[in-house]
Formats: C-alpha cells, structure tokens, sequence
C-alpha cells in the first residue's frame, strides 16, 4: 500500500498538530503568584490605623452610613457590619462584593435598617494581606 504525496502530507501536519497539544507551556504565567499571601483578620494594633465613622445622612435617618479610612501599608478587604440595637437586637449585612480599601484611602458603605437614635454599637469585619510569616499588612499586587 503506497500513500499519496498528499495524504503522506496531511498526515504530517496532523502529526506536528498533535505534537503541540501535548507539550507543556514555559511561558510566563501571570495568575501564578512566586509569593504566597494570606488574608487575615486584622489584629488591634492593626485596628488603631483604621479610621472609622458612622451617622445618618441629613435626608434619611433610616440608612447608617460608615466611613472606612485605611491607613495600613496594604489594602483592606471589609467583609461586613454588625449592628447592635438598642433592644438587643443584631442586624447584619455582607459587603457584596466586599468592600475593598486601598492604602490610604477612604470608602464608604451603608447599612438599611438602622433608624437613628437606635443604635447602641456596630463593628466590621475587616482584613488584610500578608506574607507567609510576617506579620504587616502587604498589598499582594506589588511586587
């Protein structure tokens, strides 16, 4: 059985094809990180570089408005608040998606449902970035 000039050439390519599909890429991979960060809980030290302030906007007293200032080395990622009402009663919101807060800048976020004059405290959950066995708060898109 002989092969044609062409189906011999065909075959070829189909060859080299498949050849490219299996070998493994060198490239450069931008979405592997040679660094590993971990995103943690804030510790109280961390806490007092956080700015916080929280009232009701002068047209709504049912909104409380909370205003976040990052004065860490890194970003901070704000999951959620926690309100605690006078009547001992919680109300809770995520941050969806959270809330993210570059170094030394300051957002905002709201909770529904808080009237004014109610309250009685609130708190966020709030995190950082930090290096495998360091201990201060990076920004992980530096390098």
């Amino acid at each position: 059985m002989t092969l044609s000039k062409s189906r011999l050439s065909n075959l070829v390519q189909i060859a080299c094809a498949a050849s490219f599909l299996t070998t493994p890429a060198w490239a450069w991979n931008p979405f592997v990180r040679t660094k590993s960060f971990q995103e943690v809980e804030l510790s109280a030290a961390e806490w007092q570089k956080v700015e916080l302030r929280a009232g009701w906007a002068a047209d709504s007293d049912n909104n409380l408005l909370i205003e976040i200032g990052n004065r860490l080395p890194g970003p901070l990622a704000c999951h959620g608040a926690m309100v605690t009402l006078q009547s001992g009663d919680i109300i809770r919101r995520a941050f969806t998606p959270y809330l993210y807060i570059p170094p030394a800048a300051t957002k905002q976020a709201s909770v529904n449902g808080v009237k004014k004059g109610l309250m009685k405290a609130y708190a966020l959950t709030c995190s950082c970035w930090k290096k495998e066995g360091e201990t201060a708060c990076v920004d992980p898109g530096k390098k």
